[in-house]
């Protein structure tokens, strides 16, 4: 494999400033992640502060081992009982077949962070996949893009109520072959189909939910690399997570208030203002017979966004304290619950997710904590060696392609196509046939009119021939001029389909159907710069 960083325009002003002019927003954020002091001292903070390891990491081996999780990762469950253990944390909702591109790369993104900041420490730094299960939003996963002949989405058939959390929704196991199946069918037949197949059967016969389907799959991609996953919704980890609620539910004025106008701020300095948080906002949501329940706050009392319930400060701690599991996190509170959880070295987040993390700090700073340094993820773009060898023999540069689309090539190659004008060729050569075949004609008047009628039909007859050839000719450059068009539809759709980054559209499966299961986990050994925006990644 090659792999080339790719720098792209920066269209998100945070992401640029964050990336390359840190000090415009340094006020943000408690750590500078591209200064390596700052990670000693972020560990440093970590060896004061308390963890439930032990418990944690007993919830955490049951939850992975029942996930099919491979020795490496149980081992590194195991590790986290060390005082001096740390993680990389990175998260998603779970995605059918894992969902988009960008979800293999978080975890590709967690796991060599990990690597990279135990070597620099020389303290056990464990990689974490956060399932944020709670997530309630089953149209946004319940379907995957497959590039078939153009962009064609799949979706499943199950249906839900649309508030019930992913973790609590079963898995129609039947819809979900019939779904697998489809996808499947439109995959060109590869020496690797089969096994990737048999996995994906393998891993959707052992699940109940779509998280479990979520989890299991991923495990599988990374069964050598030690990645761990957590459902944040289980409710093992919601009961150990009882104390913390209460602390967000005490301090939920100065966690809203500071948030609120921290996003205002960052607004009015012209930075992306995503969460679009409010002073009443609880920031917590409630599971009422199986729905969840945005809450608000009116004076001492949570209700529901909808109306949907109410409950007084005592009811919500008394709920925090018996039946955790009966509480969730919107965005603002999981990277606390996050933090307050696990021993959070550092997090690894988009461009969405650092954009709302820029409001955050307010909040880590009520609960007497302080954000994590956080890591820009990893982004991707896979070509396979059919694709990279046919664009070269085309012309196009896939560096240049990514940076700025195919627009330009394909300009210049329509304009090429107007080189030889086939029609004035044609008139021309009917033309000179006719000079040339003119004294024939006359000869042909001399002898009589029944040889000059043949002579007329005669030159009818070769000038026809020219006609037929210029068809000819015609069709094929149309074919061959087609075939172009058609790879340049096929490379756009590859690269940048709906405009967009190869990672935010395609799924995981087509790649693993041409490369093998192991494709993402036998990306040769670099450097990666976090700092970098892009990499290119071909045969």
């Amino acid at each position: 494999m090659r792999i080339d960083p790719v720098q792209f325009e920066e269209k998100n002003v945070l992401m640029k400033d964050y990336r390359f002019h840190y000090e415009k927003i340094e006020s943000k954020f408690d750590y500078n992640p591209f200064q390596e002091g700052y990670w000693k001292e972020r560990f440093d903070e970590l060896r004061n502060r308390s963890f439930q390891r032990d418990e944690l990491s007993e919830v955490l081996k049951k939850m992975n081992g029942n996930y099919g999780a491979g020795d490496t990762t149980l081992a590194h469950i195991e590790r986290l009982k060390e005082s001096g253990a740390t993680v990389m944390i990175a998260g998603q909702q779970a995605g059918l077949l894992t969902g988009p591109l960008y979800t293999v790369n978080k975890a590709i993104s967690v796991i060599e962070a990990a690597k990279q900041k135990e070597r620099s420490l020389g303290e056990p730094v464990l990689p974490v996949f956060w399932i944020a299960g709670e997530d309630h939003d089953f149209d946004e996963i319940n379907h995957i893009y497959m590039n078939n002949d153009g962009i064609k989405k799949k979706k499943i058939s199950q249906r839900t109520d649309g508030k019930t959390s992913v973790s609590d929704v079963p898995l129609d196991k039947d819809a979900a072959k019939k779904f697998i199946d489809d996808c499947f069918r439109h995959l060109p037949e590869s020496r690797y189909t089969k096994d990737v197949y048999e996995k994906v059967e393998e891993a959707l016969g052992k699940s109940e939910t779509y998280t479990d389907f979520f989890a299991r799959l991923l495990l599988a991609l990374f069964n050598d690399q030690g990645l761990i996953v957590v459902d944040a919704h289980a409710p093992s980890i919601r009961h150990m997570e009882s104390d913390y609620f209460v602390r967000m539910i005490e301090h939920r004025e100065g966690i809203a208030s500071g948030v609120y106008t921290r996003e205002q701020e960052n607004r009015r300095q012209g930075y992306p203002t995503t969460i679009g948080a409010e002073q009443k906002d609880a920031h917590l949501f409630y599971h009422d017979e199986g729905q969840r329940v945005l809450l608000m706050r009116e004076g001492e009392r949570f209700v529901g966004k909808q109306g949907e319930v109410e409950l007084s400060e005592d009811e919500l701690l008394m709920i925090a304290e018996e039946t955790p599991e009966k509480l969730s996190n919107n965005v603002v509170t999981r990277p606390l619950m996050q933090d307050l959880l696990f021993p959070v070295l550092g997090f690894i987040g988009g461009p969405g997710e650092i954009s709302y993390w820029a409001a955050l700090k307010p909040a880590f700073s009520e609960l007497s904590i302080k954000m994590p340094p956080i890591l820009p993820r990893l982004s991707f773009t896979f070509v396979g060696e059919d694709k990279r060898i046919a664009s070269r023999n085309e012309g196009i540069d896939l560096y240049h392609v990514l940076q700025n689309g195919l627009g330009e090539e394909k300009i210049k190659y329509l304009a090429s196509q107007t080189n030889l004008p086939l029609e004035d060729m044609k008139e021309a050569a009917k033309h000179e046939i006719a000079r040339i075949h003119q004294p024939f004609r006359d000869e042909a008047g001399s002898i009589g009119p029944d040889i000059e009628a043949f002579a007329g039909k005669n030159l009818e007859y070769m000038q026809s021939l020219i006609d037929e050839l210029s068809e000819r000719i015609a069709k094929e450059k149309k074919k061959r001029y087609q075939k172009t068009l058609d790879f340049y539809r096929e490379m756009e759709n590859l690269l940048h389909p709906f405009g967009g980054l190869q990672e935010r559209v395609w799924n995981p499966l087509p790649f693993l159907n041409e490369f093998g299961w192991d494709f993402f986990t036998d990306i040769p050994e670099y450097s990666w710069d976090f700092r970098q925006q892009h990499y290119l990644i071909y045969s």
